[in-house]
């Protein structure tokens, strides 16, 4: 057995959950969920960078900085309201379909992320591009059924 020593980089922030992120959100929708939101509108906003790929479930946050992927752990008070809201979904359908205002249970909080510097992303060049398209028409050509991908859905707080 062998102990190793690593340095570890870390970015820090804190995400203030807004009322609007709470009600213009989706359950259940991990690409559409509160925190998602908040976490990429605070990206933005120390970044001026519009998409950063941002990724959330009740256990972790990921996100791409700085040409770097970095994952989060999300905090508890994040987790609790995180499966809190997805359990409102169809409750939310239902006044929906009625016509009604929703009022969630969950309000406004602060979260504070420390993300850890992952993995370094690949340049997305062109050569690369037309390799994956190339490969996907071969696919196509050879009979396989091209795969069509929609949001995907999270269960009750885990994507």
């Amino acid at each position: 057995m062998k102990a190793k020593t690593q340095k570890l980089e870390t970015l820090e922030f804190e995400v203030p959950i807004k009322q609007e992120d709470i009600d213009k959100s989706n359950c259940l929708k991990a690409n559409s969920c509160m925190i998602r939101v908040a976490v990429e509108r605070m990206l933005r906003s120390m970044s001026g960078k519009a998409n950063h790929h941002t990724r959330v479930d009740a256990g972790h946050a990921t996100f791409h900085w700085q040409g770097y992927r970095y994952i989060a752990d999300m905090p508890k008070r994040g987790k609790a309201n995180l499966i809190k809201f997805d359990a409102e979904d169809k409750a939310r359908k239902k006044a929906k379909k009625a016509g009604e205002e929703f009022v969630s249970s969950v309000k406004p909080f602060v979260l504070k992320f420390k993300g850890r510097k992952v993995a370094k992303l690949p340049k997305n060049t062109a050569a690369r591009r037309e390799q994956v398209n190339a490969a996907r028409r071969a696919r196509v050509a050879g009979g396989q059924k091209q795969e069509r991908y929609t949001l995907r859905d999270r269960i009750v707080g885990f994507a």
